[in-house]
């Protein structure tokens, strides 16, 4: 078979797939950040800096430019040992995109236990929740305000900036109504910084959260205008 009839493959197999026992029995000791955000937010910049544990994911699209291989993601050519590495459920979870990509995490990558970060999309927060980690606390990063966003994303390396707009669309629709996301402005790198590893301790500054919140929804309806 062709890339094309795996990935296709792949995307029959996803709704019915479960991680090994082994996977699940790891899963439970570890406690997870699912940071959500869209592209120019910073979340890998910030995560980084917190000195927290950064769950790398694999995938079976090409690198962009400036991309690094085990940096931004692990990269996977070998498309043959990946489908037997799903097979035998040593992913923890992945997703086709557009029915052209595959995206997910190995269960290697994760800490055996303890506290990590990991950057998802919004809409797969429901099923990392069906998983058995030990806590998850969803993380929304807010860019500082949307002139400065649409700078960083104007010059985004994949220059799609529709599809940009889309996703953070669809990320801030789902974590707005969403109360149990705590939201970070990543205005002041440090200042961020402080508030992420307040969370992992379980000290989440509230009135920042809210404050992030408020900011969140105006970006929101910046994008509405944009996209209907």
């Amino acid at each position: 078979m062709d890339k094309q009839q795996i990935i296709n493959q792949l995307s029959n197999m996803q709704a019915d797939y479960k991680p090994n026992d082994n996977v699940l029995s790891q899963l439970e000791h570890i406690s997870l950040i699912a940071v959500v955000g869209p592209t120019g937010a910073g979340k890998s910049t910030l995560v980084r800096r917190s000195g927290l544990p950064f769950v790398i994911g694999d995938t079976t699209r090409a690198p962009r430019d400036g991309e690094i291989q085990g940096r931004d993601y692990n990269f996977r050519s070998d498309i043959g040992n990946l489908v037997q590495e799903i097979q035998d459920g040593e992913f923890v979870q992945y997703v086709v995109q557009r029915g052209a990509e595959v995206y997910g995490t190995k269960a290697s990558s994760y800490p055996p236990s303890g506290a990590c970060a990991m950057s998802i999309v919004a809409s797969a927060l429901p099923q990392f929740r069906t998983l058995g980690f030990s806590t998850i606390i969803p993380v929304y990063i807010v860019p500082p305000n949307h002139t400065e966003w649409m700078k960083r994303i104007s010059n985004h390396r994949d220059k799609d900036l529709e599809a940009r707009l889309m996703e953070a669309k669809e990320s801030l629709r789902v974590a707005l109504a969403d109360s149990s996301y705590v939201f970070i402005v990543n205005d002041e790198l440090e200042s961020a910084v402080v508030l992420l590893k307040a969370v992992v301790r379980g000290s989440i500054d509230q009135t920042a959260s809210a404050k992030a919140r408020v900011s969140a929804n105006i970006l929101y309806e910046h994008i509405q205008k944009v996209i209907r």
